[in-house]
């Protein structure tokens, strides 16, 4: 099956055909970095993050740039309300937002950017629009893209009327009164000496918003990307000023050939956000569910779906996370009784037809939600043969083999027994050294301690299975 994606641009599932045959350059928009990152960001770098490294086990070279927007309107208004230096605030969040990807399993980009390490360029890159006639300078020392002498039409990704858009669309649109035309977006703000800014031939200011993403990806990518990713509340104005300024500044008609989007994440069936003030910080969830939790119930629905927000959702992504690594967790106790014969007993022709299923799902715009309920399947086989045969040893490291093959895409599987600030949750050494104490009692006929001991282990989510092989043991589902 050929890998298929979901186009913003066209609005169709296209072929996956990359400009240089198997190199593909992909950008994806990174946070404006002034506070603490919420959920909603988890959940687009989480999703580009499955959709990277599944390009990777396809056999794609794949160069993955993200920038970080160090300086920007919130940085800076956030700096005056903390009294902090706008450069250490930045640097402050941008380890945090490092740090939390770290801990959800997000592979680091390539290349991470800053716009402040950058700002030679962006100043170039302006001075192009100029030169050019796509872009003005106002009295007031402002900078803005001119779109009506554009190559391109407005509305080209989020198909949207001009009319439409000038009415008002509800997006981020700038307002300054000094633009020809309501539309133009800017690139260049003017700065007072007080004001954080850099010194340019228009005079003190700082990069638009817009800018930056032309600048660094096209620096660190390709003039004519394969891939460009974002939230879908970036589509406009955001991606459609980088398709305007960046093919006026190359010269090249396509700036991206595939246009990706995450849906939102919600509250009660509204966007999380900052401005509306209804998000959890990646670390506020982190306090209460393990990442690898986190982390299922992002993977567990398609990107471009939205996922409504709720402690008791994330609770049940834990409970069918669970039933994986119990199957997981039921194949190495086989693996470790097991005999080295050849026998397999349909688990080799199982793996392959699971892999195969895996293929197909994902190369469907990469359908996790599918793919994953093709590993509950197979799962429920595993254990089915693991419980009524005696499979060998290689059979069974195929198994958790595979596992960790497609783990590779997915990320579900990274370590967390049990929540983070969970203290009686057990080690698995505990719960050794407890069975061995069970062991013992039962040896000695003392029942009462043999029964307690299970009983406190039923307490702490172990559950306890005497067979002939001896003990073994499983996290409640």
């Amino acid at each position: 099956m050929v890998l298929k994606i979901y186009n913003t641009l066209t609005r169709e599932l296209e072929d996956f055909i990359p400009i240089n045959g198997k190199k593909v350059n992909m950008y994806v928009c990174g946070p404006t970095v002034y506070d603490h990152c919420h959920l909603g960001h988890a959940r687009s770098y989480v999703s580009f993050d499955v959709i990277r490294k599944y390009l990777i086990y396809r056999g794609y070279d794949v160069n993955y740039v993200s920038n970080i927007t160090d300086v920007d309107d919130k940085v800076i208004a956030r700096a005056k309300e903390t009294g902090e230096d706008p450069f250490v605030l930045s640097r402050k969040f941008t380890d945090s937002f490092i740090e939390d990807m770290e801990t959800l399993a997000v592979l680091p980009p390539d290349t991470r950017p800053k716009v402040t390490e950058h700002i030679p360029e962006i100043i170039e890159t302006i001075s192009t629009l100029i030169d050019n006639g796509t872009a003005y300078v106002t009295a007031r020392g402002n900078v803005y893209y001119d779109l009506t002498s554009s190559k391109e039409k407005i509305g080209i990704l989020s198909h949207q009327t001009e009319e439409g858009l000038l009415e008002g669309s509800g997006c981020r649109v700038d307002v300054e009164d000094d633009k020809r035309y309501q539309l133009d977006f800017v690139l260049w703000k003017t700065a007072t000496e007080e004001e954080t800014g850099w010194d340019s031939p228009w005079g003190r200011g700082r990069p638009g918003w817009h800018i930056e993403c032309t600048v660094m990806s096209m620096k660190y990518g390709s003039e004519q990307l394969d891939i460009h990713g974002g939230g879908m509340d970036l589509v406009f104005p955001h991606h459609e000023a980088e398709i305007h300024q960046s093919e006026s500044c190359s010269g090249n008609h396509q700036f991206s050939k595939y246009w990706m989007h995450n849906g939102f994440l919600t509250i009660d069936k509204e966007k999380m956000s900052k401005s509306l003030g209804n998000f959890f910080t990646i670390k506020e969830v982190l306090d209460e569910f393990p990442a690898a939790t986190i982390r299922f119930f992002i993977v567990y629905t398609h990107y471009r779906s939205t996922i409504d927000f709720s402690k008791e959702a994330l609770e049940e992504a834990g409970r069918a996370r669970k039933r994986l690594v119990n199957t997981i967790t039921n194949v190495e106790h086989a693996f470790e009784n097991a005999a080295d014969t050849g026998e397999d007993h349909g688990l080799t022709e199982l793996i392959n037809e699971t892999r195969d299923a895996f293929i197909d799902s994902m190369d469907d715009d990469f359908n996790t939600r599918e793919a994953i309920g093709n590993l509950f399947a197979f799962g429920r086989k595993v254990n089915s043969i693991i419980a009524d045969q005696k499979p060998g040893k290689g059979s069974l490291q195929d198994v958790l083999d595979f596992f960790s093959e497609v783990n590779q895409v997915l990320g579900i599987f990274i370590d967390d027994h049990g929540p983070a600030n969970d203290e009686h949750a057990l080690s698995d050494e505990e719960i050794a050294e407890m069975i061995e104490l069970r062991e013992k009692a039962r040896a000695e006929k003392d029942w009462a301690s043999s029964d307690s001991i299970r009983d406190e282990l039923k307490e702490k989510g172990i559950i306890i299975e005497d067979g002939k092989e001896g003990v073994r043991w499983k996290r409640e589902i």
